[in-house]
């Protein structure tokens, strides 16, 4: 099964999804991409055999909901580490929604020292709390629409809806938002609200998603009990007459996911067949 589950503030991934887990006396239990201890917001998880299909999941935009502050600075760009005051420069609405206009056109991006990035195998937020130097690699990023939402000019803080590509460092994009404005600004709230089309909506704790084509990004075909035999004996001409050429496609039966195959050329490539889920249904 498949979950999209709410993430709270102040804890890590792995200690939300083991809560998850032991609530629902779930054995194994799987997830696909993590979020910052300080950020909330959605986590997609799999749990028993499913944990096998995690690495087909391939969305690469997601949405967040902002809150930053204009004129604090911190090393990890949030609330992580010391946060230092600056001198207050009174930036105007206009000014702010000048600098989103900017920042949407940026296709670079140098990630934060203090970010799960690996440097020889280590963790780049280990290193940084150890004050060890570090050198991170810029990386291409899209940002596909940033919206104001709110901004309180005497708090000097905005709200803010974004919408970026996989990879993308919220808390670089705030920084970088401060920097245009001759400042720096601190991510305050960082709330993930949707992975692709997998969105959080109002969920309190967490939900089954049971739209399959929610989560991937292939065809499916559906096989009934006649043509089901047709994986196991590795069939491939009969199995190209079922399914349209040339495509990457799920094969299900009732509503559980076969195996992951490719056709291409009148010719079949088995991907993958999960052996034991066929026979679970045969």
């Amino acid at each position: 099964m498949f979950f999209k589950l709410s993430k709270p503030r102040g804890i890590s991934s792995f200690i939300a999804i083991k809560k998850f887990a032991k609530e629902l006396n779930i054995k194994k239990i799987g997830h696909a991409g993590t979020l910052d201890p300080l950020a909330e917001g959605l986590l997609i998880v799999a749990t028993d055999f499913d944990t096998k299909l995690l690495s087909f999941i391939t969305h690469d935009d997601k949405e967040y909901y902002v809150k930053a502050y204009l004129n604090k600075s911190s090393a990890s760009f949030d609330e992580g580490t010391e946060i230092r005051n600056l001198e207050n420069k009174h930036i105007k609405e206009s000014e702010l929604k000048d600098a989103l206009e900017y920042i949407k056109n940026q296709e670079k991006q140098t990630p934060p020292i203090f970010s799960a990035k690996k440097i020889n195998g280590v963790r780049s937020y280990k290193l940084a709390r150890e004050n060890r130097e570090i050198t991170l690699k810029d990386q291409k990023i899209k940002i596909h629409w940033i919206n104001l939402i709110q901004f309180d000019y005497e708090e000097q803080s905005f709200t803010v809806e974004i919408k970026v590509s996989k990879g993308t460092y919220i808390r670089s994009l705030i920084h970088d938002i401060g920097i245009y404005l001759n400042t720096d600004a601190c991510v305050n709230i960082l709330k993930r609200t949707k992975i692709g089309s997998i969105s959080l909506e109002n969920i309190k704790k967490y939900s089954e998603i049971t739209n399959l084509h929610e989560l991937f990004n292939v065809s499916f075909y559906m096989l009934d009990k006649s043509n089901l035999a047709l994986i196991e004996k590795n069939n491939s001409m009969q199995l190209v007459k079922l399914i349209a050429p040339k495509q990457n496609t799920f094969i299900t039966y009732k509503n559980k996911i076969m195996g992951y195959i490719l056709v291409e050329d009148e010719k079949i490539k088995l991907i993958k067949i999960f052996s034991n889920r066929v026979n679970e249904v045969r």
